[in-house]
């Protein structure tokens, strides 16, 4: 089965699109901004010279979106969190206990690496 370029395109603009959804969870920050950003490239590329889009790149846009919005979300509630964390002792204490039970180390000795 032989497909055209704009077939091809729209193809790997989904595939890069859902990929970019799964990555927010296991590559977050970076990985989604790229892949979600590529598949938006490729989906008006696959446009090409015809009058509308392909179905298949209107679905990937509408999902690179999506992906470029949750991760743009969970980055500013993680950046809220923290700054939350750092400034309300209650929630300093939990978290500590939290990181000393996962890792060995307390909220002050994590902190203590950065330089603060």
């Amino acid at each position: 089965m032989t497909y055209s370029p704009s077939d091809r395109l729209s193809r790997t603009a989904m595939s890069l699109a859902v990929l970019a959804i799964f990555s927010i969870l296991s590559f977050p920050v970076v990985a989604p901004y790229i892949l979600g950003s590529l598949s938006l490239v490729l989906a008006v590329l696959s446009k090409g010279g015809s009058e509308v889009y392909p179905r298949r790149s209107k679905i990937a846009t509408i999902v690179a979106i999506v992906a470029l919005v949750l991760n743009t979300l969970m980055l500013v509630y993680s950046v809220i969190y923290f700054n939350r964390v750092l400034h309300d002792p209650v929630l300093q204490e939990q978290f500590s206990q939290t990181l000393y039970r996962m890792y060995g180390m307390t909220f002050d000795e994590f902190i203590a690496q950065f330089g603060r």
